[in-house]
């Protein structure tokens, strides 16, 4: 496999008309979002963080200021029914679930750690709050908890293999924040990426379970860059920096390896999702619209569907389209240098 090197050689001024302005600003239309038959999946509440189940036919997704519960819990929607359900009662804030099974979900939660520790959590970070890991049944009745230090756990990514299964996941412990690798079998932590002045977050892990990319923000610059981190020789490359604030990055199921996350672009107002093909090393605006766009998750089906979170009157809602074959132009012309794996 080829793998592109993080130089970028320029981008092309016709496509983008004003570059000091907005990158994609004449890219699309402002109700291209809408144009493309996209499908609103939630009504009720504020909702963020979709997850497609294997199959496709299930959606999870964190959902918070319903009626019978102001924090965030997790709901599944069976997509095929058109029906949801909540699938978590926690004390405190349930977030960033995903399927590991058809039967059983992974997701961080606050419960324990603020009554383990209510002084110390009693005004927390809200961008990092106390929380663990947890295993649990799709109906809440079989509960299991994976991290018990003080601190951020969350994001998490499992890994299904079966020898040596584990689970990836950001953690914050004091000041620094970084990837953090917890083996299944054995139950212990081991450090993937931290550094004193870079916060790491968004972990996600390619199709072929050999690289995992990551958000990586510069404490000094406040400089965003989205990083790629091959896990068999341990050695980070930096696929793009300096655009603006990336956030939620999600790998494509399905070849070629593809890059999705959110973005709010230096010159925008709104974030917008974009796709990285990381072989091609081409950046092309998947859905961009008048309302923030974020939080993309692709279902693995030869008709991909992508969920995403839509911002509206400061509430987020569940929408759900299938992906078009053509996404336009790449936003910079394809780069000479490639990197081998």
């Amino acid at each position: 496999m080829k793998w592109v090197s993080g130089a970028i050689a320029g981008w092309l001024f016709l496509l983008v008309g004003c570059t000091h302005l907005s990158l994609t600003k004449d890219i699309l239309p402002s109700d291209y979002l809408l144009a493309k038959g996209s499908k609103q999946i939630t009504f009720l509440g504020d909702n963020d963080h979709p997850r497609f189940s294997r199959d496709g036919t299930r959606l999870l997704y964190t959902s918070r200021n319903r009626v019978l519960h102001k924090g965030a819990q997790i709901y599944e929607m069976d997509l095929l029914r058109n029906k949801e359900r909540r699938v978590t009662f926690s004390d405190g804030d349930a977030l960033d679930a995903i399927y590991i099974s058809d039967s059983e979900i992974l997701y961080a939660s606050t419960t324990d750690e603020i009554k383990e520790s209510p002084l110390l959590n009693k005004n927390f970070d809200k961008d990092f709050p106390p929380s663990d890991l947890y295993m649990s049944d799709l109906y809440g009745n079989d509960i299991l908890r994976v991290t018990q230090q003080p601190g951020f756990d969350a994001s998490p990514l499992f890994v299904p293999h079966a020898a040596k299964p584990f689970i990836l996941f950001t953690s914050r412990r004091g000041e620094l924040s970084g990837i953090h690798r917890l083996d299944l079998k054995n139950l212990p932590i081991s450090l993937v990426s931290a550094e004193k002045e870079k916060e790491k977050r968004f972990p996600t892990l390619s199709p072929d379970q050999q690289h995992v990319a990551w958000v990586e923000k510069n404490l000094k610059t406040d400089e965003y860059s989205l990083v790629l981190y091959s896990l068999k020789k341990k050695t980070p490359l930096v696929l793009k920096k300096g655009e603006g604030v990336y956030r939620d990055l999600f790998f494509a199921p399905r070849t070629p390896q593809r890059l999705f996350y959110s973005i709010l672009r230096k010159g925008e107002k709104q974030y917008q999702i974009e796709v990285y093909d990381l072989e091609k090393q081409c950046t092309q605006v998947a859905f961009k619209g008048q309302d923030s766009l974020s939080s993309p998750a692709l279902s693995d089906e030869s008709t991909e569907r992508l969920a995403f979170a839509r911002s509206f009157q400061d509430k987020k809602q569940i929408y759900m389209v299938n992906l078009p074959t053509d996404l336009g132009p790449c936003l910079e012309p394809p780069a000479q240098d490639t990197l081998k794996e």
